[in-house]
């Protein structure tokens, strides 16, 4: 009877654990261009306190050479928004077994060209540094090779697939502006699910997007990521939601 007792006592022990458990998502930033080296660490105790989700910051301070990159391989989804930089080859390779395990990723605007340090490849890393130009196609399944002005912003648009997603639950759909320029995407993965576009001059392209890279882990990527939009709750929410559908939890206002 007290062996039974026990066992039911550390069934119940595990549920308990098991509730209090949080996602944990490794914020890799080194990006100066949009203040996202100060928005994003900043952005993390508002995750915590309405989302429950913990943080760990992995910076690289606008540099390749990240603080905390071995932290990558306790977290449950990578966050990530880096404009061309070639980190460390070791590095780099850690970031590449993370998403190797089939783990999640979302990726905001300049990751697009997060470890390409030029748009033709004229520029090379310093030895010991690595640039990983096929990242885009490969991982995200996006294209980008341009933007738009920088002072006509992006019209957003929700799209119908949006509508009962939990990673837009609590999301206002209507449409509205971001001040940050559009960014040329075109043409996406073709499998992947678009939740959003952006215009600027007539001129559509695809903004958001969820799609499965091919070792089978889900990749959220996002034009948006002006520090204007670090402001805005339809930017906080879905970055929230995000992390908690990515983790397999419901998305929540």
């Amino acid at each position: 009877m007290r062996k039974l007792i026990f066992t039911f006592f550390l069934i119940f022990l595990a549920s308990v654990v098991s509730a209090q458990a949080k996602p944990l998502a490794a914020i890799i930033v080194s990006d100066d261009h949009y203040h996202a080296d100060t928005l994003f660490p900043e952005l993390a105790p508002w995750l915590e306190e309405n989302y429950g989700i913990g943080t760990v910051i992995i910076h690289g301070h606008g540099g390749g050479d990240f603080e905390n990159m071995d932290r990558l391989k306790d977290a449950d989804v990578a966050l990530l928004f880096i404009r061309r930089i070639s980190p460390k080859a070791e590095q780099l390779e850690m970031f590449k077994d993370f998403l190797k395990a089939g783990k999640p990723l979302i990726a905001f605007r300049t990751a697009s060209h997060a470890f390409s340090l030029s748009f033709d490849g004229t520029k090379k890393p310093e030895p010991g540094y690595a640039e990983w130009r096929e990242f885009d196609a490969l991982v995200l399944g996006g294209n980008y090779h341009n933007h738009g002005p920088n002072d006509q912003g992006t019209q957003v648009e929700t799209m119908e697939a949006a509508e009962n997603h939990p990673i837009f639950k609590g999301v206002d759909l209507k449409p509205y502006h971001s001040s940050g320029s559009l960014y040329f995407t075109l043409p996406i993965d073709e499998k992947a699910t678009l939740f959003q576009t952006g215009t600027v001059f007539e001129r559509t392209e695809p903004l958001t997007w969820l799609r499965t890279d091919p070792w089978g882990g889900k990749v959220l990527y996002t034009g948006l990521g002006h520090w204007d939009d670090f402001k805005d709750e339809r930017f906080r929410k879905m970055v929230g939601n995000a992390i908690l559908f990515l983790c397999g939890e419901e998305g929540k206002e």
